[in-house]
């Protein structure tokens, strides 16, 4: 785990509202109409896209509900296509891990959240509310997990 100040980020993408329970099915049906309807090209014509996917998460109600926004990291001055969303993620201090591809993403999620963060003496900024998986080759490969942190209180 390596603790790293990010600059503000731009990701623009398509996203879905989930629940825990029916996460899997939503964002996988995200992730297959993301690449197979060209919506990926799409992002590319904006300005000053960067290489690499980025899963975005924020809580909606509570840890009940989320938004799940597949996209890529683009320019500041932008305007999002046609049922995009654009997301300004504003300069925050994280916690990065990564993981091989082959390592479930939610145990990733958990363990990293849930154990090696507060292990550090850190807890997730849930002021911040924006967490984030990042595949810096395709949508499926070898990837990061980031979180904004803070100090843990004692």
């Amino acid at each position: 785990m390596e603790i790293l100040e990010r600059d503000t980020l731009y990701i623009c993408g398509y996203s879905v509202e989930t629940a825990l329970a029916q996460s899997d099915k939503d964002v996988s049906a995200l992730y297959n109409d993301f690449f197979s309807s060209g919506k990926d090209f799409a992002l590319c014509a904006l300005h000053g896209v960067k290489q690499g996917y980025y899963g975005l998460m924020w809580y909606t109600q509570g840890h009940e509900k989320y938004c799940y926004l597949l996209g890529l990291e683009v320019g500041a001055d932008n305007t999002a296509p046609k049922e995009a969303v654009l997301k300004k993620i504003p300069k925050t201090t994280y916690a990065m891990a990564k993981f091989p591809q082959n390592k479930d993403i939610i145990q990733a999620w958990t363990e990293f959240f849930y154990t090696e963060i507060p292990n550090a003496g850190l807890s997730p900024n849930e002021v911040q509310n924006f967490y984030f998986e990042y595949y810096p080759v395709d949508g499926h490969g070898d990837y990061e997990l980031w979180v904004p942190v803070v100090k843990a209180d004692v």
